[in-house]
């Protein structure tokens, strides 16, 4: 039997209240000297999504980290990593900054690795389902005790992001870019069966609902997960969340790997029981268009422009024009092609159309910039 478990606090809890939870979880699996040995190096992955967006319910909460930094050296660590890769127009230690990760990994005497700067390793994947070897953080992968860290949130493409697909991280953008174009869930269960946890613990202090991984709304679900297990961690996580685990794609592949059982018969819960802590989640809308007068043609996208491009509506939003934003027709995806009915200029994003470029107003990048896609909106709807 594989053991989650689940902590929960009172409401808005204190800096010493998440320390307790955390050392709570991990003391319902053993204690942390079942997991770390005298002189152990221990490498942490937090979710640091972007600084720009860092904060409640969106980044690892620096509590957790801090928490889990100080029971690290408690359990004898010679030395420990905090290893980040952060997403696509974000460098990584800037929004280890941002996020407030580097000054609380400092502030305990962790070291910061930004995934992106550090040495990389090809580790071979076992019974792989898309990928036979994969590049990863050396620091994370040569570390004694690994512990993944993620937040508990939705995601708009592969409904849930906990500790499966937290393990993004540790794989360079360029990787991240492959992971997006040749089928992510497949990729994400390959990473998982090539580089073994030893532990993760979710950060559901505060979690997303809605339109996750960052744009979605906060809820205080005032919890901690642990598991040795990752993917029976998700399987209980995703019912925390409200969610069948069959309807998560990659949990149901690790399940036809025989990596878990999604109902959950090989899994044990102790601490909360998931019927009294759960609550159903929001799901992450999957139409791109936020409203008429928008058209978004779609064939192929990865996630990364699926996302541009609900990063790019947002940031209209809050600057004031998305009202003003009409007939605008988005072109998107390496299978995309011209609709024969259209009668404006439309946006063509993305390196892989790069063959349409004079066929409209075309922004270049795998994924484009968000400053220069609305630059691009501006123009095509006369508001520049």
């Amino acid at each position: 039997m594989h053991r989650v478990s689940i902590v929960r606090g009172g409401r808005a809890p204190s800096p010493a209240s998440v320390e307790s939870m955390v050392r709570d979880s991990i003391e319902l699996l053993g204690g942390i000297k079942d997991f770390i040995k005298p002189g152990d190096t221990v490498a942490l992955k937090p979710n640091v999504v972007t600084g720009r967006l860092s904060g409640r319910g969106v980044t690892t909460d620096p509590e957790v980290l801090k928490a889990l930094i100080r029971l690290s050296y408690e359990g004898g660590a010679g030395k420990v990593f905090v290893v980040e890769g952060s997403g696509y127009g974000s460098p990584t230690m800037e929004a280890l900054e941002l996020s407030g990760v580097k000054d609380a990994a400092e502030a305990c005497g962790a070291r910061v690795v930004d995934v992106d700067s550090d040495d990389l390793v090809e580790v071979k994947v076992p019974n792989p389902l898309i990928l036979d070897k994969i590049p990863v953080s050396k620091t994370f992968l040569e570390s004694d005790v690994k512990i993944n860290v993620p937040v508990m949130k939705t995601h708009d493409q592969m409904l849930m992001t906990l500790g499966m697909k937290n393990m993004k991280g540790i794989i360079p953008k360029p990787q991240k870019r492959l992971f997006h174009r040749i089928g992510l869930a497949k990729a994400i269960v390959d990473l998982n069966k090539a580089v073994p946890l030893d532990l993760t613990v979710v950060d559901a202090i505060y979690a997303m609902e809605g339109l996750g991984p960052s744009f979605g709304d906060i809820v205080e679900m005032s919890l901690i997960l642990a598991s040795r297990d990752v993917y029976s961690l998700d399987v209980i996580g995703s019912k925390v969340m409200g969610f069948d685990p069959e309807e998560v794609e990659y949990l149901k592949l690790a399940s036809e790997q025989g990596l878990v059982k999604l109902d959950g018969s090989d899994i044990e819960v102790v601490g909360e029981p998931v019927e009294r802590v759960a609550r159903v989640f929001k799901k992450p809308p999957m139409d791109l268009a936020p409203q008429e007068g928008v058209r978004i043609i779609e064939k192929g996208a990865c996630s990364a422009c699926r996302g541009t491009i609900r990063s790019v509506f947002y940031d209209l939003e809050q600057i004031g024009l998305m009202k003003d934003i009409r007939d605008l027709t988005i072109i998107v995806g390496p299978q995309a092609g011209l609709p024969k009915d259209l009668d404006k200029t439309p946006l063509i994003m993305g390196t892989c159309l790069k063959h349409l470029e004079n066929k409209g107003c075309y922004v270049i990048g795998c994924p484009p910039n968000n400053d220069q896609m609305i630059k691009a909106i501006r123009e095509l709807c006369g508001k520049s």
